[in-house]
Formats: structure tokens, sequence, C-alpha cells
């Protein structure tokens, strides 16, 4: 149960996460702010807000109070009790209204908004029966019903609403969001230089050997962007030494394999010669595949490759030796990639499939950014459990694709390098022509030539 729970729990902190590191940066800066300034906001609300209002709403609610007493008491004609209020209102800042001989409704339309509850708490002490009126929201009307008439009150909204709250917000808004766009600027230039690493990184795995890159940042990115450049100066290092060290290796062997081949050639013919003429043969093409797939990586330039038109112009090739290919393209799709080495790629698998097979059918799609060719025959296909050991070098399947075919058992190898290079995958599956289907993914080049 509680490893299902940390499951749940993991799962759910993917999902709320954002993808981004920029985003992931920003969460985890500003969730606590945002947490805290909604705490502060509570606090200020509970202690300060509310208590003001209801300060301001007490005073009020006392000094109407005390006129309509006065009201309520004196003797002097209406007339005179309006010219007394007039003053008063001017020195409180009241609007008071004498209205002799009136009386207040039953009902009256009641108050929803939050700002006039402390008003209307406050007012609940007067002595005498009152009504809060739906006035405008720049002030508000209170009737109250004394013995000879209703006594009106305007009350502007000054005095019942402190403006220091509202600055007090906007001061927090604004102040949250210039720290908010300050941080927002300096984890952006932060997360550039990891993006740049990461860019550099896929791009060597493309086969760019070359993809500039100047370690900058944090010191800890700076640091990772210098092992990386040494691990690739390293690599490129092994690499030459060595596509040097098998040239050196195919002059020596090729020499006294020329040899053997012409003091066979000058022997006499007989069954004995012959064989030993096919085993130097194959020998030779041994050693030239051998040298194809060793020296594969090495000194071809990446550059953006139009799929549709690659493939048509290889598969027109194979069309042209007479084989039987059909071509179905649903894409316009670009890679980035070595012409020469794909095409060795694409057609190690085509020449297999035409070589197992009487028909094949190739398909371009793309899906989400991805490449797919999808190469299917009508040959005998490859167990399934066997489809992971026909990658392996010079590995053969003599039940159905041996040597007498012309293979040495490197040509899915070579296909398979060369995919992995350009960062895509390779995988055999069941064809529906009853055969093997070969499935190629490729990273789309957003940037096409």
């Amino acid at each position: 149960m509680k490893k299902i729970s940390s499951l749940w729990f993991r799962n759910l902190k993917r999902k709320l996460l954002p993808n981004h590191l920029l985003g992931r940066f920003v969460a985890i800066s500003f969730l606590p702010l945002i947490t805290f300034e909604l705490a502060l906001g509570a606090f200020f609300y509970a202690r300060h807000w509310d208590a003001l209002s209801h300060r301001l709403a007490r005073d009020i609610s006392g000094e109407i109070q005390s006129v309509a007493e006065w009201v309520d008491l004196t003797t002097i004609s209406d007339s005179e009790i309006q010219t007394h209020l007039n003053r008063i209102g001017t020195n409180l800042a009241l609007e008071f209204t004498w209205q002799p001989n009136q009386f207040l409704p039953d009902k009256v339309k009641k108050h929803a908004s939050q700002m006039l509850k402390p008003l209307k708490s406050e007012l609940a002490d007067i002595h005498f029966p009152f009504q809060l009126h739906d006035s405008p929201y720049e002030e508000q009307t209170i009737s109250l019903q004394l013995k000879r008439g209703i006594l009106q009150v305007v009350v502007p909204r000054k005095r019942f609403f402190s403006s220091t709250v509202l600055v007090f917000l906007a001061l927090m808004i604004i102040s949250t969001l210039v720290c908010f766009g300050i941080a927002f600027l300096f984890m952006k230039n932060q997360v550039r230089s990891m993006v740049r690493l990461a860019k550099a990184a896929e791009m060597f795995g493309l086969g760019q050997m070359d993809y500039p890159l100047k370690p900058e940042g944090a010191t800890e990115v700076r640091q990772a962007g210098t092992s990386f450049l040494q691990m690739r100066a390293r690599i490129q290092r092994y690499l030459k030494e060595r596509t040097s060290m098998l040239a050196g290796v195919s002059h020596d062997l090729r020499t006294p394999l020329t040899r053997l081949k012409l003091q066979l050639e000058m022997m006499p013919q007989n069954t004995t010669i012959k064989d030993m003429q096919q085993d130097v043969a194959e020998m030779d093409q041994m050693l030239n595949g051998y040298l194809t797939f060793a020296r594969g990586e090495g000194r071809e330039e990446s550059l953006p490759v139009e799929i549709p038109i690659f493939v048509t112009n290889l598969v027109d090739k194979f069309k042209k030796a007479g084989h039987n290919i059909e071509l179905n393209i649903k894409t316009d799709a670009c890679v980035y990639g070595r012409p020469t080495d794909l095409s060795r790629a694409f057609g190690n698998i085509i020449n297999n499939s035409t070589r197992y097979g009487t028909k094949t059918q190739i398909q371009l799609q793309k899906k989400q950014g991805v490449v797919y060719i999808i190469i299917d025959d009508n040959g005998p296909g490859i167990p399934a459990k066997k489809r992971i050991d026909v990658f392996k070098p010079f590995y053969r399947l003599d039940s159905a694709r041996n040597s007498q075919t012309g293979g040495v058992g490197l040509g899915l190898t070579i296909a398979r390098d060369t995919i992995l290079s350009h960062g895509g995958d390779i995988r055999l599956e069941n064809s529906p022509l009853k055969g093997l289907r070969v499935i190629i993914t490729l990273p789309e080049n957003k940037q096409k030539p």
C-alpha cells in the first residue's frame, strides 16, 4: 500500500511540475513566495483591514447616534433642524437630511457587498430603527426612523473605506511582479547555457562533431561544458587514430592478398586452386566490408537531407536493376545527416529486401517530429528470437540468409550504427507481406534546406 501511494505521488508530481527546466525554476522559486504573500494578505485582512473597517464604521455609528438623539430630543422647528444638520454635516464630513412626518418603508433592498458588512454590523448598536439603502458605490445612504420623521445620512466612501489597503495590495503585487521579472531574466540566462550544452550534445549524437560550444553560466554548467568538450575531443582523436590504423591495415593486407590472387591465377587450374581462389575472394570481400563498417563515422559533413527526394533517388537505382519496389510517400520531412552514410544504410536494408524477397514496399511517414521509413518485403523473414543477433557484426542466418548470397554479415550492423549515430533507431517486425518489416526512425530537421 505504501509503495502504491508513493508511486501515485510521483506520478502526480510529474504531471503537475512543468517539463522544461525554466518552468521548474520558476515554480520552485515563486510558489513559496506566492504562498507567503497569500498568508500575509490573509493576516493583513484579519488584523488590519477588518479591524480598521470596524473602527471607521464604529466612529460613523457613534456620530450618527449622537446627531439622531439630538434631533429626536430638540424642540426647534424643522427648518432650524436642517440648518443645524447642514453645519454639523460639514464638520463631520457627512450629509444629513431631515424629512419630517415621514416613515420608513417596510421593505428595502438588502446590501450584498462585503465592504458594507462592518458598517452594517456597527449600525446595529444604534437605538433607532434604520435601513441601509442600495446607494451608489461612492457613497452609502442610511435612514433612521425618529419620532417626528426620518433622518437621512449620506456617508461618503472615504469615511468607511481606507485607501491604504489598496496601496498596500498594489505595492505587494507590483513588487512581486518586479521581483518575478528580474528573477525570470536571470533564470533564463542561466538556463540558456544548459540548453546550449544539451543542443551541442544532441548535434554530436547526430554526427556534427564541430558544433560550436562555449562553456558559460554557473560554475557547474561551465564544468559540464568543459568536460563535454574534452570528451568530444577524445572521441574525435580516437576516431582519427582508428581510421589511420585501419588505412594502414588495409594497405598491409591488400598487398599480400593481391600477390596471392596473381599466384593463384598463374597456377594450373584445378579444384583445389579454385577453392583457394574462392577463399581469397571471400577474404577480400570481408576485408572491404569490415573497413566500411569500421570507418563509418568519419569524415563526411552533416547536411539537411530531403528524405522523399533522397529515398526516391535511391529506389530508382534499384528499379533500374529490375527490382520490384513500391514507394509510398506521405510526408515532405527533412532530416539532418550525412548523405553518403544514410545512402549506404538505406541501401543495405533495401538490398536485403530485394535479395531475399520478390516484392518490396517502402513507406515514408512523419509523426510528432519523427520521420518513419518503413521497408516491407515478402521474403523468408527473421525469427523473432534472432532479431537482436542479426545486428551483431558478421552474424548470419545460415537457414535463410547465408554466405551464398554474397553478404558477410555487416549490412544490418552498418545500417544500425549509422541510424543510431544520426539520433534515430531501427527495429525489426513481422511484415504484412508475410516477410520482414524494417522500421527506421530519424529526428526531423526543422530547418529545411
